[in-house]
């Protein structure tokens, strides 16, 4: 196999893998915009959704799938010295910390759901009050249900925790399974809407709905796997049209240390050699010259001046 063929057979292939793999980018990326709108769906449909008792929503340990962002009523009081920081959960693009507290329900027998409060922009001291709990006594509550998050691979410092995982978050409270009167919901944890946050802490805002640029992503991966073989030919193209002009250069130049003649005898018109863009910047700047030199010229012998 001759050079130019191995090179014309290594440009197909790295064309091939090249389209192969911006195909597959972009049904990745489809792929995700798939599951988010999925996400988005579910979200929007359970935020419109009344709210209803926590038995109903969570009858067991496991949430399901379909109810996550649903909106439970709970019945209970909070557990005393209960407090549990939240660092690193961004609201609103701010740098912010929550205050995480476990809430007893009055069912029978009763139960204990980690409650995230509200929020504050973290700083390196905890604002007064952020994690002392409201008044002891029975109250009713609204949250939406959340599935608990996965353990954070960094150990948590004392009376904090990375991620709302409802074990973890006992642990930190500094009280034991013991002290609570009630079975720790393990699965899920909720996100207080009713009544708002008050004081120093902040309300949590609703769930971002956007689709995000995945959609497009996908578009663009699949536009430039279909523009891979048009530049390949176009530069194929411009390759062979740089070899030909070199090779006629050649030729002329072979031509002419022979004495200029073809193989008839004639002798063959020299063929123009193609200006540089610095042959033309030369030119323009001796014609501007001439110019300014003639306008000298005119004016030196112009009667009245």
């Amino acid at each position: 196999m001759t050079p130019e063929r191995r090179r014309a057979v290594g440009v197909v292939l790295g064309v091939v893998a090249g389209m192969v793999a911006c195909a597959l980018l972009g049904w990745w990326q489809l792929e995700r915009h798939l599951d988010r709108a999925a996400q988005v769906g579910l979200i929007t449909d359970n935020l419109d959704r009344p709210a209803e008792p926590l038995a109903e929503l969570l009858p067991g340990e496991d949430l399901a799938a379909g109810d996550v962002w649903r909106t439970a009523s709970v019945t209970g009081e909070w557990v005393d010295s209960s407090g549990v920081q939240l660092r690193n959960r961004p609201v609103q693009d701010a740098n912010a910390s929550h205050a995480l507290a476990l809430f007893r329900t009055d069912e029978t027998p009763a139960r204990v759901l980690v409650v995230d409060r509200g929020w504050w922009r973290q700083t390196d001291v905890v604002p007064d009050g952020a994690l002392e709990v409201p008044g002891s006594g029975p109250t009713t509550i609204e949250v939406r249900l959340r599935a608990q998050e996965d353990l954070d691979s960094r150990p948590n410092p004392a009376g904090e925790v990375f991620r709302v995982h409802p074990v973890s978050v006992l642990e930190q409270s500094g009280l034991a399974a013991g002290d609570l009167d009630g079975e720790l919901v393990e699965s899920a944890y909720g996100m207080i809407t009713d009544p708002p946050p008050s004081g120093v802490l902040g309300g949590l805002p609703d769930p971002d709905t956007s689709l995000r640029s995945h959609l497009s992503y996908a578009l663009q991966w699949w536009f430039f796997g279909a523009a891979l073989p048009v530049g390949a030919v176009i530069i194929k193209r411009r390759g062979d049209a740089e070899v030909a002009a070199l090779a006629q250069e050649a030729q002329e130049a072979r031509a002419g240390a022979d004495g200029g003649a073809s193989p008839s005898g004639a002798r063959r018109p020299a063929r123009r050699r193609r200006t540089s863009m610095e042959d033309e910047e030369d030119a323009l700047l001796d014609a501007a010259e001439a110019a300014e030199r003639a306008a000298r010229d005119v004016e030196r012998v112009t009667p009245g001046r």
